[in-house]
């Protein structure tokens, strides 16, 4: 593969990437039958994710700052929806976690987002969703093991 097929890889990757994430953040949007702000239910999507996550890397990931990661923790925290917990090797490190509230919750809004995908994918044949699947297969792959080194 030459320079400007590469470019043109990435070109595309990247305008699939803006195109998937506005139409993500519309689902996460319109998924959301809680009590939660937009900001708070962002920050259960991202704690659902990474299991083991830090405040820190939820503050990196929602580009937001550390005292209002705590903030926004301290109100999960209050709701019922996130348990904070001592690392067992580090006890300077609290690992953030879901609790069945917001599993629940999370589950229920990841579940609505694949239903309104699933509709918007109806369109396609079997050759395409295997084609589209495979791709996507061989990139997660890429990205997982060769694109770290």
């Amino acid at each position: 593969m030459n320079k400007d097929e590469k470019q043109d890889l990435i070109h595309n990757m990247s305008q699939f990437y803006i195109i998937l994430q506005r139409e993500v953040l519309d689902l996460i949007a319109e998924s959301n039958n809680s009590d939660l702000s937009p900001l708070l239910f962002n920050a259960l999507h991202e704690i659902y994710l990474d299991e083991y996550i830090i405040p820190s890397v939820l503050s990196k990931r929602l580009s937001i700052t550390i005292p209002n990661t705590s903030r926004c923790l301290h109100s999960l925290t209050k709701m019922g929806y996130v348990i904070k917990v001592k690392d067992k090797v580090d006890k300077r490190i609290t690992h953030i976690e879901l609790s069945l509230k917001g599993i629940d919750l999370a589950q229920s809004s990841f579940n609505h987002m694949d239903e309104s995908m699933l509709k918007k994918v109806e369109v396609l044949n079997s050759g395409e969703l295997a084609k589209i699947s495979e791709s996507f297969l061989i990139l997660m792959s890429l990205f997982k093991n060769r694109i770290k080194e």
